[in-house]
């Protein structure tokens, strides 16, 4: 997978939240209670469904132009692009800044990113669970850090948890907090979204990939397809370089088979 995503930003929250439910459950002072089992049981449920939110890179199969019926979107990619480092906008350190996501090519490494002046800093960001507790500490400038973290509420981890990002060691720039579904919402709106047949809403992202050690963005390109659907939300990526320009490839997101056709700097999606 060749790309740096906004709904991962979200994803890491979300997956973070999800692995303090299950611990946070239990310190709540309802142990041996109907409620208290039932709230762990549906933690336990949250984590494995928050874990396994990233799926293996989508192979694109070669189909005839026959096989596509109907176009669901067709998506200029150029604006689309990189869009995932435009997320949030706020004085992080010493001038305003836009705030986002990268990943390397193996979606293994993720870094927050901070843009000024067409120049992009990332910071990573460890494992999501990292956001939790203590938080992660970033870089945003040459003089600025700032730590981030997630406070979890138990009864809508995805949703009802708060993000904050507040300057540290003396650094300027401002502190904010917003909820992880404001998040939700910020990121949906950097998307391309789209309808298969069957009424199941996507998100379609486009980006850069991130250099392994932090070191900046690369020149290789892809995309990651996402469904929404809390804890159990699903996110698959798709390499640029995996698709033939103006050959109709089949891809399986979930078991809801769609149509890609990348030509001409647009992609068509059909079903």
């Amino acid at each position: 997978m060749n790309s740096p995503l906004p709904r991962m930003l979200a994803c890491l929250l979300a997956s973070s939240a999800a692995a303090q439910t299950f611990s946070a459950a239990n310190t709540a002072d309802l142990r041996g209670s109907e409620a208290a089992i039932a709230a762990q049981a549906q933690a336990a449920r949250d984590l494995r469904d928050a874990q396994n939110m990233l799926q293996p890179a989508l192979e694109p199969q070669p189909v005839s132009p026959m096989r596509v019926e109907s176009v669901l979107a067709s998506v200029n990619l150029a604006p689309l692009l990189d869009r995932n480092l435009h997320v949030l906008t706020g004085q992080f350190g010493v001038a305003t800044q836009d705030m986002g996501l990268a990943t390397d090519a193996g979606f293994k490494d993720f870094f927050f990113s901070f843009t000024r002046g067409g120049v992009t800093r990332l910071a990573r960001i460890g494992r999501p669970s990292d956001l939790t507790g203590n938080g992660v500490n970033a870089q945003v400038d040459a003089q600025s850090v700032y730590n981030m973290s997630v406070s979890v509420d138990i009864f809508n981890p995805v949703r009802g948890s708060t993000f904050y990002m507040s300057p540290i060691n003396g650094s300027a720039g401002q502190s904010y907090s917003m909820s992880t579904g404001q998040l939700l919402d910020d990121v949906r709106a950097k998307a391309s979204v789209f309808d298969t047949n069957d009424g199941t809403e996507y998100w379609l992202f486009y980006g850069r990939t991130a250099a392994s050690n932090g070191a900046g963005l690369t020149t290789a390109r892809g995309f990651l397809f996402v469904q929404e659907n809390g804890l159990s939300s699903k996110a698959w990526p798709l390499a640029e370089s995996a698709l033939r320009p103006g050959v109709p490839a089949s891809v399986n997101l979930g078991g809801n088979q769609i149509v890609v056709t990348l030509n001409g700097g647009r992609l068509t999606i059909s079903q």
